[in-house]
């Protein structure tokens, strides 16, 4: 394989299964992966506070047991290159019945050295799987507006700009404002 070659994809819900050791992974993270999703979340934003709604200080401050009662339900993955744990997804359906076909997805983080190879692709491939099998049919995200890197994976994967958010949050050198997105999975 060539250094410009992402490794193979593998989505995998049967976790008994050593994955191969040069692939991207994906499944759906249970409560005993509390502690992988807190690392990660956390390592997301301290790196790109911008990229997420809550500081490090209230992501500390969430009780675990809250966080792993969020990975019950199913749509909530972590990618893995090997077994090493690289990236998390969400998947947040909208709690209303009259808007039971949307979903939004947040939070998307890869760390550093997992990006380029795959991994932002593969969960929202596992994004995008689960809000089928959940018969939702519109993802929508919010994203702050200077990232060009996450604008163009979401571009890439179908979405498109609906508006802005003007301060959508404020950040340590003031407001800051988020592209809305919105993909419409079928009809």
């Amino acid at each position: 394989m060539s250094r410009h070659q992402n490794p193979p994809l593998v989505t995998m819900t049967d976790t008994s299964v050593p994955p191969p050791a040069s692939s991207v992974y994906v499944r759906a993270a249970t409560p005993d992966d509390v502690d992988i999703w807190r690392a990660l979340r956390l390592d997301g934003i301290e790196r790109h506070p911008q990229a997420f709604i809550l500081t490090t200080d209230e992501a500390k401050s969430v009780p675990i047991e809250r966080d792993a009662q969020s990975l019950e339900g199913g749509h909530r993955f972590l990618a893995f290159l090997g077994d090493t744990p690289v990236g998390l997804a969400g998947l947040n359906r909208l709690g209303i019945s009259r808007a039971r076909h949307r979903a939004e997805i947040g939070p998307l983080y890869v760390i550093p050295g997992a990006r380029g190879k795959g991994v932002a692709d593969g969960l929202i491939s596992a994004i995008e799987g689960a809000a089928d099998a959940a018969g939702i049919w519109q993802l929508e995200l919010s994203v702050f507006c200077e990232n060009q890197p996450a604008i163009a994976l979401y571009e890439r994967h179908g979405f498109a700009v609906m508006g802005k958010i003007p301060n959508a949050i404020l950040g340590a050198l003031g407001p800051e404002d988020d592209l809305i997105m919105v993909r419409t999975l079928t009809t």
